[in-house]
Parts: structure tokens; sequence; C-alpha cells
């Protein structure tokens, strides 16, 4: 039930910051903001003035956030769970490589820098919570059910 309800805001959370970050008045342009270039710079930009995304970020916080919501709605706790588990992975991979300098433009195709290495460890935290830990039941609980 808790990985569902991760699911649901987690997909929401995703999705409005993916669509949202399309519209160019809510970027400041690379150059201004002294990023990086990439070898894909198609949207590239500072999303609200803190958040580094080109469009790979865009389109995958887009897919996130459908599959989160399509997955809340399926009433399948156990794909909201396997949802969960894939943010924690995928989401702490990307503040993993955003952290190193040599990856943290994902060899210039994916910025992965800057305040990215806090929202994707913030999804990657709260994911893991979800996925691993609060939402699946102890042997104690699972004993109780006998």
């Amino acid at each position: 039930m808790y990985a569902r309800k991760f699911a649901q805001i987690g997909g929401v959370l995703m999705l409005a910051m993916g669509v949202f970050a399309l519209v160019p008045a809510l970027s400041v342009a690379p150059l201004e903001a002294g990023l990086p270039g990439l070898k894909l710079d198609m949207s590239y930009g500072l999303f609200l003035g803190i958040f580094p995304l080109n469009i790979v970020n865009k389109l995958a916080l887009i897919a996130f956030g459908i599959a989160g919501l399509v997955i809340a709605q399926s009433g399948n706790v156990n794909k909201a769970i396997m949802y969960a588990r894939t943010v924690c992975v995928v989401m702490g991979a990307a503040a993993i490589l955003g952290a190193i300098p040599q990856t943290s433009t994902f060899f210039g195709y994916w910025p992965l820098f800057g305040a990215e290495i806090w929202a994707h460890g913030a999804f990657a935290i709260l994911g893991g919570y979800f996925g691993y830990g609060f939402s699946v039941p102890s042997s104690s609980h699972l004993s109780q059910l006998r």
C-alpha cells in the first residue's frame, strides 16, 4: 500500500518536473548559468535556476512519472514495490555518477551534477525505503497471517 502511494506521489512529482522543465521560460540558458558544455545540448539549461537538465533528463523524468502513475493506478502492490526498487537503483546510480567529476555529465550526454545529485539521491533513498524496507512485510507479520 505504501509503495503504491510512493509510486503515485513520486510519479506526479517526476512527471510535473519533466513537463514543466520543457517550458523554456522556466530555465536559465547554459551559457548564462555557466554550465559545462555537453555533446547533447538539446533543451539544456538550469531548470528553475537550480537543476541542470537537458532533453535526456526531461524525458527520463516524464517516463518515470508516467510509469509511477500507471503502476499506482493498477493496484498491484508487487509492481509498486518493483517500481520503488527501480527508482532506488537508477536514481542512486545517477547520484553516484553525478558526484564523480569524470562521469558527472555521463560522457557529455546527461547532466547529473549540481542539484541533480541531491534530487537523485533523495528519490533513491525514498525508493529504497518504500521498495526494500517499509513496504516489504517482515517475517513477524507473515507469521501472524498463518
